[in-house]
């Protein structure tokens, strides 16, 4: 009874209902797939009397099928976004102009974005010059003078 409720169809089932919710809480199309492969292991169990060393095996197959497929898909088509630089803060700086906060002395300054003092490196500049950011390496942004640009 033990090894029915463990390797039976309803705890296939069980398994793959946990990993859609674990899905939901903590999203990244990963559990997902495993719950896919969980829920058709269940459906197997359903129809055909398998023993729990069997489902094991392909509960392995469907899942790496599976995510082969979906991995091979994802390659293919990319997923967009509205916002592709969202988590590429610095990147997303490139092109703006800002005013020098501390001056570049020895090709490294800073200049204040929003909230925050973001290191620069570019050619020696006096505080207060207004700079176009022109790169990013990290959170290091280049710069160059700014002709008559706006402050972003």
């Amino acid at each position: 009874m033990e090894e029915e409720l463990l390797f039976g169809p309803w705890g296939w089932m069980v398994l793959a209902g946990v990993l859609f919710v674990l899905e939901v809480i903590a999203p990244g199309i990963f559990f997902m797939w495993f719950g896919l492969a969980a829920a058709i292991t269940g459906l197997l169990v359903f129809g055909f009397d398998i023993s729990w060393q069997w489902q094991l095996i392909w509960f392995g197959i469907l899942a790496t099928v599976i995510v082969g497929i979906v991995v091979r898909f994802l390659r293919r088509h990319p997923l967009k976004s509205e916002r592709p630089l969202l988590n590429e803060r610095a990147v997303s700086q490139i092109g703006k102009s800002y005013e020098l906060l501390d001056p570049i002395v020895n090709g490294r300054g800073s200049v204040k974005i929003g909230d925050s003092v973001w290191r620069v490196t570019g050619p020696d500049l006096p505080a207060g010059t207004k700079v176009k950011v022109t790169g990013a390496d990290g959170t290091l942004l280049s710069v160059e003078a700014a002709g008559n640009s706006e402050a972003a």
